[in-house]
């Protein structure tokens, strides 16, 4: 139903204050003038044939009914239909909330009320009564107000009408940025909009604000700002000419600019035009902040899951801002990166026996993502698990903890070191070495004749008490001179616990790897399930790790008469990154 079409349906009501002793006066609507002792009667005449009330409702006190009731019922009885509403006198405390409840009962018990209000006569606190009440009836029972006057007694000249239905419109554009400023929501101010004009400009304008409404609700940093910037630079001016023009508003200009104050700390710095314009925001200090604000904002009021969600995304982009990645927003080659980055400093900060290959405020920094993590978790599955995340003392000091850390370390963009481990070029090797040490031999020839791997590091081995004499030789045959370190299966055809023994043994040897290598083929059964074992250790410790496996198509015999000699290799992974995501 469009504006027109409601307003015709709706019971149009003209709600009026009565008062003593009528006194004739020539009123003025505009170019307009009718004579008449009192001014709902005026204001009836004057008011266009289409807009004129089917019904006048008459606010009286007990002489107000004896001095101006019968006149009213005397003029305006045969154009409509004339109630009385008895109210109290108002002089004393008690009658403010009589009043107040006397007009409620009145208007509020009618379904669809379009009113009109007279508030000319009466005592003077009736007008502010009446104002009080008419802003309740329509911000809470839906009621619709056409028109508000107070007509300016003057005497031997027109009395004009003012009209004061701009002050009843003020009440709801400051309450809608108060919204907007709590809540980040712009629906009340859209709303007032589409009850006005229907422009195009101020469509434009409604369209605008309800998209920078969608950003900020939504957690999404990039369009809010984006939205809040063609907001402040182009929609700013044509809603001020709405205000003023349309709506007739009061202090327009000042709420333009106080809406211009809430927007900018929002705001991108600069507009970036064009398709694809995420890709061409910089990452920068400044813009790290400016995302800060939004989550601090969101935090404020209490809107803790798209905070939450919003930080986990913010501290990988400080990750990646702090290693200096470029194409920040891409995920397989710059934020998946940061994020294993970030899950491996909490996996090593909660062992143990890891613990000390990190700084302190490494540690400080995998408390807070680990913590973080679990809690965002678990408001984006919106509370689908036994937990209660509503007045949990656990939740809420789990959030005392990230929100402490957040606002005292990481918010201002700190600049500590996020690497790990050995220094730049280090590299690791796992292969099984079976009766057969060709398999060992080959693997080294993998990484030594491939110019993107190179020569290991260090090369874990992992092999039994019969097999742990063959990696040297094989090693010396491969040219191999660094590091390597036996991981010796006590029983070779053992199950989970061996696996789980060899891997905590080997973890300390993964972290701050450029690349693990990982070969799944060559001795028993429990080797290769050992090495693949090894290699999920590795991805949770943030290491990009490839494997590969090796087939020697010549005969037993011929393997065992002359074993060193290079196999085909297949790779199973292309440039796979670690998984240390705790999404």
């Amino acid at each position: 139903m469009n504006k027109e079409s409601d307003a015709l349906a709706r019971e149009h009501l003209l709600l009026t204050v009565l008062g003593t002793k009528p006194s004739t006066a020539c009123y003025a609507l505009g170019a307009h003038q009718f004579e008449a002792q009192l001014a709902p009667v005026a204001l009836y005449h004057l008011l266009p044939p289409a807009e004129r009330p089917v019904r006048v409702l008459a606010l009286c006190t007990a002489q107000a009914k004896q001095d101006s009731w019968p006149l009213l019922e005397q003029t305006l009885g045969a154009e409509c239909q004339v109630d009385r509403v008895d109210v109290p006198d108002g002089d004393a405390q008690d009658d403010v909330n009589s009043y107040l409840a006397h007009v409620s009962d009145a208007i509020g018990g009618i379904r669809e009320v379009a009113l009109t209000v007279d508030v000319t006569h009466g005592y003077r606190h009736f007008s502010f009564l009446t104002y009080i009440a008419v802003l309740y009836l329509a911000a809470l029972r839906g009621i619709q107000v056409r028109g508000a006057y107070y007509g300016l007694f003057r005497r031997g000249e027109p009395s004009p009408f003012l009209d004061l239905r701009p002050l009843l419109e003020l009440p709801r554009w400051v309450h809608a940025l108060v919204t907007l400023r709590e809540t980040g929501s712009t629906a009340p101010m859209a709303e007032a909009i589409r009850d006005g004009s229907q422009s195009p400009a101020a469509q434009k304008v409604e369209r605008e604000l309800l998209r920078l409404s969608e950003g900020y609700l939504s957690g999404l940093p990039l369009e809010l700002g984006r939205q809040a910037h063609l907001v402040r630079e182009q929609s700013l001016k044509p809603l001020r000419k709405v205000l003023q023009r349309d709506h007739s508003l009061p202090l327009a200009a000042e709420l333009v600019q106080r809406l211009d104050e809430i927007l900018e700390p929002f705001s991108l710095s600069e507009l970036v035009p064009g398709h694809g314009w995420k890709q061409r925001v910089a990452l920068s200090k400044g813009e790290l902040e400016r995302q800060a604000g939004i989550i601090d904002d969101l935090l404020k009021h209490k809107n803790v899951a798209t905070a939450l969600g919003l930080m986990t995304e913010w501290v990988v982009s400080w990750a990646a801002w702090r290693s200096q990645e470029g194409e920040w927003l891409d995920y397989q080659k710059v934020r998946r990166r940061a994020a294993n980055l970030l899950g491996a400093i909490a996996a090593i900060g909660g062992d143990s026996e890891l613990d000390d290959t990190l700084t302190e405020e490494q540690r400080s920094l995998g408390s807070f993502w680990k913590q973080l993590c679990e809690l965002r978790n678990a408001y984006h599955h919106h509370g689908m698990r036994p937990q209660d995340l509503v007045g949990n003392r656990q939740i809420e000091q789990k959030l005392h903890s990230i929100n402490d850390f957040w606002e005292k370390t990481l918010s201002s963009c700190p600049g500590f070191s996020l690497s790990l481990g050995e220094s730049s070029g280090y590299r690791v090797l796992v292969s099984p070495i079976g009766k057969r040490p060709g398999v060992l031999f080959s693997a080294l020839e993998v990484c030594r004749t491939d110019k993107d791997i190179g020569e290991p590091t260090i090369c874990l081995v992992v092999c039994s008490r019969e097999t742990e004499r063959l990696i040297r030789k094989a090693a010396r045959h491969a040219g191999y001179e660094g590091r390597v370190e036996p991981l010796r299966l006590e029983d070779p055809y053992g199950g989970r616990p061996e696996i789980e023994r060899l891997v905590k043994t080997a973890r300390k040897h993964f972290i701050g790897a450029d690349e693990v290598v990982v070969n799944v083929t060559g001795g028993t059964t429990l080797m290769g399930l050992v090495a693949e074992a090894l290699a999920a250790a590795a991805r949770k410790l943030a290491c990009p790790v490839r494997r590969f496996g090796l087939i020697d198509r010549r005969p037993p015999e011929q393997q065992d008469t002359d074993p060193y000699q290079a196999g085909e290799t297949f790779w199973l992974d292309s440039a796979e990154d670690g998984d240390a995501n705790n999404d």
